[in-house]
Formats: C-alpha cells, structure tokens, sequence
C-alpha cells in the first residue's frame, strides 16, 4: 500500500514538472502537441486576416514532412512552428505557405494564388 502511495505521488510530482517546462515557454498551448527532443522551435510572420486564413495557413505549414505543429496567430501574424530540422526548413516551410496565397516573411505569395483567395481572406493593402 505504502509503495501504491509512493508511486502515484512520484507520478504527479512528474507529471506537474512537466507542464511547468512549458508554462513560461511562450509556446502557445496548441503547439505543444507533438513536440519532440529533436524540434526546434521558430516564429513565422504570416500575412491573413481571417478564421479561414488560420486553417489554410496551418494546413499548409502541416504539410510539411517534418512539422509536428503549427499555429497561426491572428492577431500578431505569427505563425509558432515545431519542425525537424533534420527533415525540413523554416525556408520550405515558408515556401508552402506562400503557395497558398499567405505573404511570409520570406516568401511573397504569387498575385494569381493571392487574388483567388475568397474576399475575407485579402490582406493586402495595394
């Protein structure tokens, strides 16, 4: 009984270290899904305005093999990544998300893809 005691109390002594890792990470919780040793973690600016925008922007950045999470911040234009470094870049990742019609920092989506999106979606002020 005693042992039963011990170890339930070893686990939830580990199991609330574990979310203190993340508690002042400035990872928003989202994105924590997912994360493994080797991820790194990087910011995106991201160019959207709306709901759709977000599950576009996240989809894209998804599909990358090598991602295991990303989520777009309407507010600050911020897309949060975790990715492999080993399998992918922030530069391909950047790239796919262009190819939906999403300025990035990086990349400037082409003006056929940007004037496809639906009206809600448009960002740009020219």
């Amino acid at each position: 009984m005693r042992k039963s005691v011990y170890a339930v109390a070893v686990m939830a002594a580990l199991l609330a270290g574990i979310g203190n890792v993340y508690a002042g990470s400035g990872i928003p919780s989202g994105v924590r899904s997912g994360i493994t040793a080797g991820d790194t973690h990087a910011h995106l600016q991201v160019k959207g305005s709306c709901e759709m925008c977000k599950t576009r922007i996240e989809k894209a950045a998804k599909s990358v093999k090598g991602v295991t999470s990303a989520s777009w911040d309407r507010k600050e234009q911020t897309l949060h990544l975790n990715y492999d470094p080993e399998k992918t870049s922030l530069e391909a990742i950047s790239k796919a998300v262009a190819k939906t019609g999403h300025d990035t920092e990086k990349n400037r989506a082409e003006d056929r893809v940007y004037n496809a999106l639906p009206k809600c979606c448009k960002y740009r002020k020219n």
